[in-house]
């Protein structure tokens, strides 16, 4: 194995007793007396704002005057209200500026790394983040990854329906609002993540998170906006079939607040970066007054007449698993085992997935995942990507779908390793601000193989809605042509995911 290595020369400067940074209490509250004026500077705009009557109280005036401009239940008249007003720009960037700098503010206040990082000059350091970025990991454990950043997505969705007044307070169901709601959602979701990742005030000139290893993964710009809509539907569900039953067995307003702020975390610090209370619904009345009664009566609208009780919108076709989609996009999490491979065995990540329909049995299939792999070497790292085009074959005949696969395409795997002679210089090194640190090339050895892939595999479906799909269980073996040998030989692997398909052209 060749290993680049650092001259001693260079190397002397980092190790511990040739030189200890001291960082003074004084600079460390100025750094975060910095991070709290950040984040109200850019919270500034919203203020402007707060001049609109809540929207708690005017929900709650058609909810006593008993009526509604379209003859739907008391209480929905801003639900169904029919709008030409397009997105409300102003208060949505002023909001997701709130949102921007809470969260800097939090990175600036518990990261040290990230206040060391706005040392030096700022494009050439923002320029040093961008150009570093390659491979799916960036270091960060699987619940940042797949839980917290999924979360920012959903929030920055939530933000972009409250002002989005055309959709603004439609409700989770089996029709064209609702889906082409949260399609407009999960762009702008996108647009957010992607500005907080590399844009002008991201992770990468703010702090020059990507410019240091293990920051340089993409996983993040995918699962942000990705999962973040597919948590956003998960949160719609919640509200629609277990937070309105609550709310129809009591009228006490300290458990509607605990099950509409708990329940869905996402859509309440939402609320709150608009400068409302976490409860907040714009589909209904506030939990002070809004009545078991009137619960009842919606719901036993909506059991008798379709999606929501409202005549454009009733109906569903049939059975969801009788509903064949033109096209279905799955998000899933996503386990890979190597048996063969030359360190770290299990690897963890996230896959997306489209399937055009052609027909009832036959399918294209496009597949893109990646995964981190998990290891407890500490001087090892590594990630593996996979990108495979095919044919899918489906048995439509009942709530379960079986399906059988074969796709072609490539795999790519990357491992950094630590070489053992120099794991102690590497321990003072990363102990060091980032400004004085020498460059990760100098004493990592890296290898990477890209190769030819074929898979075989199947899968069970359920459709639940017929614009929604669980995918039960996937499992798959690719064997790749790698021809790179040691530690970046991973040739055969099996991989088992689940996750949730939007099951696009049914609404």
């Amino acid at each position: 194995m060749r290993v680049l290595r650092i001259p001693q020369s260079v190397l002397a400067q980092w190790i511990p007793g040739r030189w200890r940074p001291a960082e003074s209490e004084v600079r460390r509250a100025g750094m975060c007396a910095l991070a709290v004026l950040l984040a109200l500077s850019l919270s500034i705009p919203i203020y402007a704002e707060g001049n609109e009557a809540p929207v708690e109280a005017v929900v709650s005036e058609v909810v006593d005057s008993g009526t509604s401009p379209n003859g739907a239940e008391p209480g929905a008249a801003a639900r169904f209200e029919k709008t030409s007003e397009g997105v409300q720009w102003k208060p949505l960037l002023s909001q997701s500026m709130l949102f921007l700098g809470v969260q800097h503010g939090f990175r600036f206040a518990t990261e040290e790394g990230t206040r060391e990082g706005m040392r030096g000059p700022f494009l050439n350091g923002w320029y040093q983040s961008l150009s570093a970025l390659h491979g799916w990991s960036d270091g960060d454990p699987f619940y940042v990854n797949y839980v917290g950043h999924p979360l920012q997505g959903a929030v920055a969705g939530y933000l972009f329906q409250a002002n989005d007044p055309k959709y603004r307070a439609i409700e989770f169901g089996n029709n064209r609002d609702y889906w082409k709601s949260r399609l407009r959602a999960a762009a702008f979701s996108f647009a957010y993540s992607t500005q907080f990742e590399i844009g002008p005030l991201s992770e990468a000139s703010l702090g020059k998170i990507q410019s240091t290893y293990p920051q340089q993964g993409f996983v993040d710009h995918v699962a942000t906006p990705m999962i973040g809509t597919m948590w956003m539907v998960g949160e719609d569900i919640l509200d629609r079939y277990v937070i309105r039953r609550i709310e129809g067995r009591t009228e006490n307003p300290w458990l509607r607040m605990m099950a509409r702020g708990w329940l869905n975390p996402g859509r309440s610090f939402s609320n709150m970066m608009q400068l409302r209370a976490p409860w907040v619904r714009d589909s209904r009345p506030g939990v002070w007054s809004y009545k078991a009664s009137e619960e009842h009566a919606r719901r036993g609208r909506e059991k008798a007449g379709g999606s929501a009780g409202v005549p454009e919108l009733r109906g569903e076709a049939g059975p969801a698993w009788k509903t064949i989609a033109p096209f279905e996009f799955t998000i899933a999490t996503r386990y890979s085992v190597h048996p063969r491979g030359g360190s770290g065995l299990d690897c963890i990540g996230g896959a997306a997935t489209a399937v055009w329909n052609v027909g009832p049995v036959h399918s294209w299939v496009a597949d893109v995942g990646g995964c981190k792999l998990f290891t407890f070497d500490p001087s090892l790292s590594g990630d593996i990507l996979n990108y495979r085009v095919g044919s899918r074959w489906s048995r439509r005949g009942g709530r379960v779908v079986p399906y059988g696969q074969v796709m072609v395409g490539g795999k790519r795997a990357t491992v950094e390793s630590i070489p053992d002679d120099y794991l102690d210089e590497v321990r003072a090194i990363d102990r060091l601000p980032k400004n004085r640190r020498p460059s990760r090339w100098d004493y990592i050895d890296r290898q990477q193989a890209n190769g030819f892939a074929l898979s075989v595999g199947g899968g069970l479906e359920m459709p639940i809605k017929p614009a929604l799909s669980l995918r039960l269980a996937s499992v798959d073996y690719t064997h790749a042509w790698l021809a790179t040998p040691g530690n970046a030989s991973y040739p055969d692997s099996f991989m088992v995911s689940m996750g949730l398909a939007l099951r696009v052209g049914t609404w």
